[in-house]
């Protein structure tokens, strides 16, 4: 039977080291970490006062405006996919 607290990691983020446990696969986890450590370090080049807490909350609305764009651009392609899927049914409908 498989762990239900997950696989413990230890990551480093603005100069601390956090304990986690995951259950994600370890390459994903990786990358997540490396992307949230970037994310971090451009905040923390960006801030007025490199306050831990200021740095995070920096990062999570550029982590959060990343998302807003692309669930907008995802939502375009989206609606494009739709009305090429009823072009599509109308031609057929045409064949038929």
């Amino acid at each position: 039977m498989a762990d239900k607290k997950g696989m413990p990691i230890e990551v480093r983020l603005l100069g601390q080291r956090i304990s986690l446990r995951t259950h994600g696969e370890p390459e994903i986890v990786n990358e997540v970490v490396a992307l949230v450590s970037q994310l971090l370090e451009n905040a923390e080049k960006r801030s007025s006062a490199p306050v831990s807490h200021h740095v995070a909350l920096l990062a999570l609305l550029d982590l959060a405006e990343e998302y807003v764009r692309a669930k907008k651009r995802a939502s375009v392609q989206q609606q494009k996919m739709d009305e090429k899927s009823s072009e599509l049914r109308k031609l057929i409908d045409a064949e038929i």
